[in-house]
């Protein structure tokens, strides 16, 4: 039996339409979200306090007018990337929230696949959102399909050439995620790059020099078609990691390290 669609701004949109661009008025609302739960040293959120709070309710009202959204009128690269980069995180905020989700985002089933938002009448899931749009609708991991079909309308808004650097951006509300960061279409280049560089550094890139072991995040795991060939991710990570030890250890035994994935924390990123 098929589980329902979770549309989480379903309910029509109360109040003033924003006199600005909705994207704009959005941006507004998920920085004020930002600025008052988010801890962006620590990549964490403060589920508990955001419920019920006016930043929460203005964002949710402002997704409501997300269902007459133009989503054409994103007509710069940059632009879509910052959109859907922070839509995507604001999802997951608000799946977590009115889900009412203590623990896990794995306590809804599906939580990816059901959670949607209604975007200028098309329905885009999490899923969707990464798959279909920021990876270029490549396969998804671990089944055999791609998240639109060819003739599917929403391919319309596929972001392609797919830049691998959203992986370190998408936030999936637990624990070994990348941690939560804003993004604009002005300076997407050297966020995305801040946020590379920030995750390649951090706990999720080891080495250890008994036994020439390198060990990276599940991340690198289920998209390896996207880093390209074992030894084209070896190098992307020593693009990344700053100059020491690790990175002279990385370059000079880049051919003989054995490659090995941590366990994938899915408790909530609070």
């Amino acid at each position: 039996m098929a589980r329902e669609d979770l549309i989480l701004n379903s309910e029509t949109a109360s109040g003033r339409e924003p006199s600005e661009n909705i994207d704009i008025a959005l941006r507004k609302a998920i920085a004020d979200l930002q600025a008052n739960f988010f801890d962006l040293d620590e990549g964490r959120i403060n589920y508990g306090a955001v419920r019920g709070t006016s930043q929460f309710n203005s964002y949710v009202r402002l997704a409501g007018f997300l269902k007459k959204y133009d989503l054409k009128s994103l007509r710069d690269r940059n632009q879509r990337l910052a959109f859907w980069i922070n839509l995507y995180n604001t999802m997951v905020v608000h799946g977590v929230v009115g889900l009412g989700i203590k623990q896990s985002v794995k306590e809804t089933r599906g939580f990816f696949n059901r959670v949607k938002y209604d975007i200028g009448g098309y329905l885009f899931s999490l899923n969707d959102v990464e798959h279909g749009i920021l990876r270029g609708n490549r396969r998804i991991p671990h089944r055999p399909w791609r998240a639109f079909n060819r003739d599917d309308p929403r391919c319309d808004f596929i972001i392609s050439p797919m830049d691998v650097r959203i992986h370190f951006t998408l936030v999936c509300g637990s624990q070994s995620c990348p941690p939560i960061g804003f993004y604009s279409a002005d300076g997407i280049e050297e966020q995305l790059e801040l946020a590379t560089q920030t995750f390649i550094n951090s706990k999720e890139v080891e080495i250890i020099p008994e036994g020439k072991i390198l060990r990276i995040s599940r991340i690198f795991k289920w998209y390896r078609p996207d880093f390209g060939r074992r030894d084209d991710l070896v190098q992307f990570l020593i693009r990344y990691l700053d100059a020491g030890e690790k990175k002279e250890f990385l370059q000079n035994n880049a051919n003989r390290i054995r490659i090995r994935y941590n366990h994938y924390d899915w408790s909530l990123n609070h």
